[in-house]
């Protein structure tokens, strides 16, 4: 069973329940994040990612949003178990972090964080998203490809030294397989 409320831009909350064998009844919400939500965030960004983000880019960012900067986060009950920030600019998207605690992974949040911000920016006339996704990550990988992204690219050392990314691009001429 899935129910899905939502509505665009910052007042954007969008609720999710999945019927899971674990859980019969599990619930998201997709929402702006808030500095509220901060510590959370940080603690996912730190669990996930070698280079986290810093406190004051999130901090300065939460304070003094751009019109075209898009910060969410999925909450479960009043737990962050997950975000996603991207931006969106004319016809074009780029998602610029999208991260899953290890402890939740699996359970079809990465997918509930894409897909709604990929309604998000359909819906503001996105026509192009692009991401950059590590060479080893092959889990993502798989999850943008199920979404229809396509590798367009390389950036050698992007995540350091030695460490590559991929440029994955998703238009209005690529569809989900």
């Amino acid at each position: 069973m899935l129910y899905f409320r939502y509505l665009l831009r910052n007042r954007a909350v969008r609720t999710f329940t999945e019927m899971t064998t674990q859980n019969p009844r599990q619930e998201l919400t997709f929402e702006p994040m808030r500095l509220d939500h901060l510590q959370q965030v940080l603690e996912i960004e730190n669990q996930c990612f070698e280079h986290p983000w810093s406190k004051t880019y999130f901090t300065l960012s939460l304070k003094r949003p751009r019109s075209y900067e898009y910060f969410y986060v999925a909450r479960r009950e009043h737990a962050v178990v997950g975000y996603i920030i991207f931006n969106i600019l004319h016809e074009e998207a780029h998602i610029l972090n999208i991260a899953v605690p290890p402890a939740n992974q699996r359970q079809g949040i990465g997918k509930y964080l894409l897909t709604s911000a990929l309604e998000m920016i359909t819906a503001d006339d996105g026509r192009e998203v692009f991401l950059e996704v590590a060479v080893s990550n092959l889990p993502a990988q798989y999850l943008y490809r199920q979404f229809g992204f396509r590798i367009c690219g390389i950036r050698k050392n992007y995540y350091g030294r030695y460490k590559d990314a991929y440029v994955f691009r998703k238009g209005a001429d690529t569809d989900a397989t």
